[in-house]
């Protein structure tokens, strides 16, 4: 997709929404990342400013001098005023939000000074996660990356990492991948930290062997959906679809 989007505002899409962009890979997203959170940050930042004058000149001022006609007994100086219309302004929901766009620009703008991945931001990283959850029933993208295929010479001529086990791979198991003939021969466990942590080592199937339980691969098979999509994945289709056009 040749997108007219600026990078920064790109940027606030989550990571698997950016790599559905054709030119995803000639973006630097750690400089757009800088960037969109730096502007976030500032906007923020005035857009609490403006709301909090707005609400001390208006209706935090009448919720306080509604207060004090109902308790005259207080006595409340200017000081106590003040500290008064912080603390009603802080309790709405708009300044939390605010506080967070805020705290959020800073972070992203942090973490891509010091190449951590760029992150999108939160509520769209919600919508995402909600999508996943709804079309996968897994909250973690980790659990949603292509198999990855190795081969190689000696105990094993295919191997093959997956990052969700494959539990009627066992021996004598035939796999038939780009139309080549695998026998299932072993499993190992890599690391659990490693987003494919299921090995599998496949050999070809000797000449003199027949075809026992033969079943076809596809190192993207993770994404293979096991039940039709519900509303919230339809919509995040849909989401997909105008990003890839």
């Amino acid at each position: 997709m040749r997108t007219k989007l600026p990078a920064p505002i790109l940027v606030l899409l989550p990571p698997d929404w950016r790599r559905s962009l054709q030119d995803a890979d000639s973006i630097d997203w750690h400089r757009a990342a800088v960037i969109s959170g730096l502007v976030q940050t500032i906007l923020a930042l005035a857009a609490y400013i403006f709301w909090y004058y707005y609400a001390a000149g208006h209706w935090a001022r009448q919720a306080i001098h509604a207060s004090l006609m109902a308790h005259p007994d207080l006595g409340a100086d200017t000081g106590i005023t003040g500290s008064l219309t912080f603390v009603i302004i802080s309790l709405h929901p708009l300044t939390w939000i605010l506080w967070y766009l805020s705290i959020e620009g800073i972070l992203r703008t942090l973490n891509a000074r010091a190449n951590f991945e760029t992150a999108g931001t939160l509520p769209l990283r919600l919508v995402d996660r909600a999508m996943r959850v709804a079309k996968y029933g897994e909250w973690s993208a980790q659990h949603r990356v292509k198999d990855e295929v190795t081969r190689g010479q000696g105990n094993w001529d295919l191997k093959i990492s997956s990052c969700r086990p494959k539990q009627n791979w066992k021996y004598p198991l035939t796999i038939r991948y780009q139309g080549e003939f695998f026998q299932v021969h072993g499993e190992e466990q890599a690391a659990a930290a490693n987003e494919r942590p299921y090995v599998y080592l496949l050999r070809h199937l000797p000449s003199n062997e027949i075809i026992r339980g033969l079943e076809n691969y596809d190192p993207e098979e993770a994404f293979a959906e096991e039940n039709p999509p519900g509303f919230f994945a339809t919509v995040y289709g849909e989401v997909r679809k105008k990003f890839a056009k």
